[in-house]
């Protein structure tokens, strides 16, 4: 039975968000200034706490890792790579390497002085948004306030330091802000190409194909990660159906199978006030702000989460806008009566596939 696939993957962990490759492309500029404020601690210096910011798949993740791999080549100093998802408490028990029970939340912060002690260590906090939208102040008030410590924050929404609520951790906590543009299409062709090599035996890609799932992705938002599942989503189909090369009618069917993960991981990454509000969005019957809000603020209190201010929730929408989620609407009454807003939910997104998502990650 598995004798006789088709053998077109060399190596398919190639084309996965977690494989940091020897050299990266069309991310030099990044990769040098990270590196330059990073490298302070070669120095015997901390090196200054710094925000990473731009969209899903513009290579913040892999870039950061990149660096930090050289730099471990040169120093013995702490470097600590977490994903901050769940509580403070659970973030900091990472870091610290302790069990989640028996200990309190000061207890850890103390066993992670212990650990730094004199050294210098570099603590970075992936997707540092999850944990804000929970208790993530009181982490980064006391991280940011140890001398020895540089923290590295990374996030997918550009407007992150604006949940910071406490003005303590403002105060301590003032990164270097290193923005991550989109990939262009020759910038992922690039990419692609590259993975290619490594991932796929020889002649296994027919022409046209790396092109097209560049030119898909940059209509993605420059998604690179959009663009490897499109590749290995491809290869999957061509595999399936006994094929030796993987084709662009290929890329085309996998299209849709990637479009739906792209989607639930998209939702998946929201958090959760924003997930109530788009469930609110997709829910109501009547599709103005103020009947939304009405739903989302009831769905609130049975979710234990707090109230929003018309005003916060107004930025939220706008946020699902921006990641194409929802579609705002200006309408005028007439001569003299103003405008209204109607919201709606994305036209080129399947509902269901966003309330199954929704549902999933509550």
């Amino acid at each position: 039975m598995f004798e006789k696939r088709p053998k077109l993957f060399k190596n398919r962990d190639v084309l996965t968000p977690l494989f940091v490759p020897d050299t990266l492309q069309d991310r030099k500029d990044e990769v040098e200034v990270i590196s330059q404020y990073l490298g302070y601690i070669l120095d015997g210096a901390t090196p200054p706490d710094l925000l990473i910011v731009g969209p899903t798949g513009s290579g913040k993740t892999v870039t950061t890792r990149y660096v930090l791999n050289e730099l471990e080549k040169h120093t013995d100093s702490m470097i600590k790579y977490v994903t901050a998802e769940g509580t403070a408490y659970q973030v900091a028990t990472t870091i610290a390497d302790t069990p989640r029970r028996g200990f309190g939340f000061m207890d850890v912060i103390d066993k992670i002085r212990e650990k730094v002690e004199d050294k210098k260590a570099i603590f970075v906090l992936d997707e540092v948004d999850k944990v804000l939208a929970k208790d993530g102040d009181r982490l980064l008030y006391h991280l940011s306030r140890e001398p020895n410590i540089c923290i590295v924050a990374l996030s997918n929404k550009l407007t992150v330091m604006d949940m910071i609520d406490d003005p303590r951790v403002l105060s301590s906590f003032k990164p270097r802000k290193i923005n991550f543009p989109p990939y262009n299409a020759p910038q992922l062709v690039e990419i692609l190409e590259y993975r290619a090599e490594k991932a796929f035996n020889p002649g296994v890609l027919k022409e046209g194909v790396i092109q097209l799932c560049a030119a898909l992705a940059a209509q993605r938002n420059g998604d690179a990660r959009y663009a490897l599942d499109l590749l290995s989503f491809a290869t999957d189909i061509a595999i399936r159906n006994k094929q030796n090369k993987v084709t662009e009618d290929d890329v085309r069917y996998a299209q849709d199978e990637v479009e739906v993960e792209f989607i639930r991981r998209s939702i998946t990454e929201l958090r959760e006030n924003q997930k109530l509000l788009l469930y609110a969005v997709l829910t109501s019957k009547e599709k103005t702000p103020t009947k939304i809000y009405n739903i989302y603020n009831s769905l609130a209190r049975q979710y234990g989460i707090n109230s929003l201010t018309q005003r916060r929730l107004s930025q939220l929408l706008r946020e699902l806008e921006l990641y194409g989620l929802v579609e705002i609407e200006v309408v005028g009454r007439g001569r003299g009566k103003g405008v209204k807003w109607l919201v709606t939910p994305s036209s080129t997104i399947d509902d269901d596939v966003m309330l199954e998502a929704i549902r999933r990650s509550l």
